[in-house]
C-alpha cells in the first residue's frame, strides 16, 4: 500500500510567528461545523496574527508545498489555490511515497 509523508525540510521557524500559542481553532476551524466554509470573519480573525508576521510568506510557501489547508500566511489556502500558488511560484509538492510493508 502506497502512503505519502510529506518532507518538511524546509519549514519556516514557527518560532519565531506571531501566531505562537494562539489556539489552532483560529487558522483551523471546524469544517464539519461550518460545513467546508470559512467566513471572512474567521480569516480576519486570523489575519490580524499574519499581516505583521516576519515569517507569513514562508508559512504560506509551507502549507503549498506540503498540501495543507487552512489559514497560513493570512490567505485561506484550499487545496485549488495551494496548486494555483505552487505552480505560479515554481514551487514544488514536498513529499514521497512510501510503501507500507504490510
Amino acid at each position: 500500500m502506497k502512503q505519502f509523508r510529506f518532507v518538511v525540510d524546509k519549514a519556516p521557524n514557527f518560532a519565531k510567528a506571531n501566531c505562537k500559542g494562539v489556539p489552532t481553532e483560529v487558522f483551523f476551524p471546524n469544517y464539519l461545523q461550518f460545513r467546508g466554509r470559512i467566513t471572512p470573519k474567521q480569516i480576519a480573525k486570523a489575519k490580524q496574527y499574519c499581516d505583521a508576521c516576519v515569517i507569513s510568506k514562508e508559512c504560506l510557501e509551507y502549507a503549498c508545498r506540503t498540501d495543507s489547508v487552512g489559514i497560513w500566511g493570512g490567505m485561506y489556502v484550499s487545496e485549488h489555490l495551494a496548486r494555483k500558488l505552487r505552480e505560479e511560484h515554481g514551487w514544488s509538492l514536498h513529499r514521497e511515497v512510501v510503501i507500507d510493508p504490510r
